[in-house]
């Protein structure tokens, strides 16, 4: 009983004690719980002139009161950590950003535009960019695909179960204008980047990750969610997207365009490494920066990075499904990481973090 009481009362603390902070009192007011589409828990990590502000609230369903080291679902910020690795394979001679895809690997009919097969003329910088008009399971097959979810959850998907999925929704014929020629947000563009990385490396996509930026960076919690059994856990906050806790769907389709699982203090150690020189050159940094509009968002595109703008600083980063994002600004050095562990929270993300970047600054 007295273990039990004191357990409580610890819990009781770390609950109260967070709403002394006049930044845990701006998340605070942002939980809803009972909603529809629950928000449990928000957290932040920012950096700036090397003074670090971090921030945990709520309640996790599975994990109890939230702490800032707990673990997340990055989904799409896996991404960035895609690009880096080809961009290591150029300055290493393996590839070229403007190699035909088909150099490389070989595919039937992926990319079907107003009735001409366009697969051949798919160039690796177009993956990269999100310009290769490719259709996307979600985007493109939202239903289709949410039902064979359901229908069974625990399917452990590898990357030729993942393009065979795309083949049998007939995706193919959906592509969304020809390579090059416009902008369309999609994880096969990932996919297929994936899949040629463990062709040129010769070992799974989750050891190369390892090998080239995790290890390197002490990146000690972070893995590759159902591709690799972790080595240092931590507790991890539960996904949601909508009404549904997906903390029991096992979504290895997202692969290699959103597999990651990580934490805040690891995200800062990847993102500083990027932009720090620790993990590519100045060049191909400044390939990944070189954004254009992407027509439909606010935030122009790069290679695996968006160019987003939080209380009047340039950040460049990725967002994550689960109401996640990852940015570093080069020009004062701030970072900002977050997690809502929603896809869709009652709130504007975007808004909550400028306020709370302004009352940092204040």
């Amino acid at each position: 009983m007295k273990h039990k009481f004191l357990f409580a009362l610890s819990c009781l603390c770390s609950i109260v004690c967070y709403g002394q902070s006049p930044l845990d009192s701006l998340l605070r007011d942002q939980l809803k719980p009972e909603a529809e589409q629950p928000v449990h828990s928000i957290s932040v990590y920012f950096e700036n002139a090397g003074k670090v502000t971090q921030a945990a609230v709520g309640v996790d369903p599975h994990s109890g009161p939230v702490q800032n080291d707990y673990a997340f679902r990055i989904a799409s910020a896996t991404k960035p950590f895609v690009a880096t690795i080809i961009m290591q394979l150029q300055e290493e001679g393996k590839l070229k950003l403007n190699d035909w895809l088909q150099t490389h690997l070989t595919f039937d009919s992926l990319q079907l535009w107003q009735g001409k097969d366009h697969t051949s003329q798919l160039r690796l910088i177009q993956l990269l960019q999100h310009r290769s008009g490719l259709a996307d399971v979600l985007g493109d097959q939202r239903e289709a695909f949410t039902q064979q979810l359901f229908a069974d959850p625990q399917r452990q998907y590898d990357p030729q179960s993942i393009l065979e999925t795309f083949y049998a929704l007939d995706l193919p014929q959906k592509a969304h204008f020809a390579p090059g020629e416009g902008w369309f947000y999609s994880d096969m563009n990932y996919v297929l980047l994936g899949m040629l990385i463990e062709k040129l490396e010769g070992v799974p996509l989750a050891a190369s990750i390892r090998k080239r930026i995790l290890d390197p960076l002490g990146m000690q919690h972070t893995y590759f969610e159902f591709y690799e059994t972790p080595a240092n856990p931590k507790p991890m906050v539960t996904p949601f997207v909508g009404p549904y806790d997906f903390s029991q769907i096992n979504t290895s389709f997202d692969w290699a365009g959103g597999g990651l699982v990580s934490t805040h203090q690891d995200l800062a150690l990847f993102i500083k490494g990027l932009f720090q020189g620790r993990l590519i050159s100045e060049k191909s940094l400044g390939q990944m920066c070189d954004t254009q509009a992407t027509g439909n968002t606010e935030s122009p595109y790069g290679l695996g990075l968006y160019k987003v703008s939080y209380h009047g600083q340039e950040y460049f980063g990725h967002y994550g499904f689960y109401g996640t994002f990852i940015g570093y600004s080069p020009a004062n050095q701030g970072l900002i990481s977050y997690n809502v562990a929603q896809s869709g929270p009652h709130f504007n993300t975007y808004n909550l973090i400028n306020q709370l970047l302004e009352h940092l600054n204040d």
